[in-house]
């Protein structure tokens, strides 16, 4: 069975959406999962993508979602007599903080996998290094920011089923009621506190982050105006106000607009560079199926969900891992930098957007997350390249 690249389009932001530099909007519909548990769902999926006539590849950072999917893919893989997936490891030599060698090596040694592909980038996934430059001239910004550094990557592979754990931060998570779980386990102030919090009526939730955010008691963006500083808040109070049951929790989590259009985006990049993209962890029949096995009051916190589906593939410590590498210093460079101090400030809706403060967000130790997006979008305009929808 060879390997078809499938149709896949690339999802812009709207207007309001670029301004603010983030998705919003409220959970996609959803199939209905099929029977059977989670981890059976997962398993099938890995299954269909291994019985394919070249080696798999896998991502694998060294963080809990790919060491997960990579263990999966091997156990299912020598279980049915299939080629075993060959890992990719990406390492960012002059980023020490992005280092996960001790994980990678404690895992592959764990799954006896010898034969492992390593990738070393020295600033080639920089918001704005050569292979940002190219894809953005191609089809313009494209949210996330870092998926236009993607094909440093993929670059250095041949076409083949690529396996992720992309989606599984939203997915596996625990959500609202591990914290009233936690609450009723570990009483104490603050955990007292978070728990009634977290039992508020999703409207309330919504009003009292709004209210902290006009008031400046929950930071927003420093660069937005008043009309991004509202947008903002009531996106940010939406994401909030998550529903209480778990099931519930875990279909918003998975299928909200964030997740499900920086997957398309992703795996329309995969398949850009003449690749199959999997990625069971977002894979829509299994969040649902999840969802299902969990039920109302679910199974607990992010380490008790991967003890539960991954408890006899992979070692404890990985599996109730609390660290993750930092990977902020692999996209802002000198490059990135010079373009801030550069650009003419000319783009964006002064009405939502102080350039200044935006230009001294670029330039500051660590830029917020989703000024990164807003660095991409303000080169492209100041390349003439198409950026989004027309202004409402």
């Amino acid at each position: 069975m060879s390997a078809t690249v499938p149709v896949a389009t690339y999802q812009h932001l709207t207007w309001t959406e670029t301004m603010l530099g983030m998705p919003i909007g409220p959970p996609t519909s959803h199939p209905v999962g099929p029977s059977g548990a989670a981890r059976d769902v997962l398993e099938g999926t890995l299954r269909q993508s291994l019985q394919r006539d070249r080696q798999n590849y896998v991502l694998f950072s060294g963080g809990r979602d790919s060491s997960a999917l990579l263990a999966l893919a091997v156990h299912v893989a020598r279980r049915e007599g299939l080629p075993e997936p060959l890992p990719v490891i990406v390492r960012h030599p002059d980023s020490p903080e992005s280092d996960e060698r001790e994980w990678q090596d404690l895992v592959l040694d764990h799954l006896d996998v010898p034969d492992h592909v390593v990738i070393e980038m020295r600033g080639d996934q920089g918001l704005l290094a050569e292979v940002a430059r190219g894809a953005i001239r191609r089809r313009g910004p494209m949210w996330p920011a870092a998926i236009q550094g993607h094909g440093a990557i993929y670059r250095h592979l041949e076409p083949r089923v690529i396996i992720s754990g992309e989606g599984g931060d939203m997915v596996l998570t625990g959500h609202r009621p591990n914290i009233v779980r936690t609450m009723l386990s570990r009483p104490d102030r603050r955990t007292l506190r978070n728990g009634l919090k977290a039992l508020r009526p999703a409207s309330l939730t919504r009003r009292h982050a709004r209210e902290d955010i006009a008031r400046g008691k929950m930071p927003s963006p420093g660069w937005l105006r008043e009309p991004g500083r509202l947008a903002y808040a009531e996106a940010l109070s939406a994401l909030l106000a998550s529903p209480l049951r778990w099931d519930a929790a875990t279909r918003h989590a998975g299928l909200n607009r964030s997740v499900c259009l920086g997957m398309a985006n992703f795996e329309a990049e995969v398949a850009a560079h003449g690749s199959v993209s999997v990625n069971p962890l977002a894979d829509a029949a299994f969040v649902d199926t999840l969802a299902r096995d969990g039920g109302m009051l679910g199974w607990g916190d992010r380490t008790a969900i991967f003890r539960r589906l991954f408890g006899d593939l992979l070692p404890d410590e990985v599996l109730a891992r609390g660290t993750k590498a930092a990977f902020n210093s692999t996209r802002w460079g000198e490059q990135e930098r010079q373009f801030a101090h550069e650009w003419d400030g000319h783009g964006f809706d002064d009405d939502w957007i102080d350039a200044e403060a935006l230009r001294s967000e670029w330039l500051s130790d660590r830029p917020h997350p989703i000024s990164s997006f807003l660095l991409q979008v303000a080169w492209a305009i100041s390349q003439g390249i198409p950026v989004t929808g027309d202004q409402p």
